[in-house]
């Protein structure tokens, strides 16, 4: 999601969460007015910072976030 001030903001999930619970976070806890939910069985995170190495699939398009100058 991307909240009103630009700050993009990225939630991921353990365990298995609903449509409403994962709106709701984005809405009620992160400032988000929208947000994209990609999938897990599809979508891998790769952050070796915070011990995150997911292996579901090939790695295919990406996100990417910059600041704007």
């Amino acid at each position: 999601g991307v909240r009103k001030d630009g700050v993009a903001v990225f939630a991921i999930s353990n365990g298995t969460v609903t449509f409403h619970a994962f709106a709701r976070l984005f809405r009620d806890a992160l400032g988000c007015d929208n947000a994209l939910f990609l999938d897990g069985t599809i979508s891998s995170l790769f952050a070796p910072a915070i011990g995150r190495k997911d292996d579901y699939w090939n790695l295919g398009p990406m996100i990417g976030v910059f600041k704007k100058s």
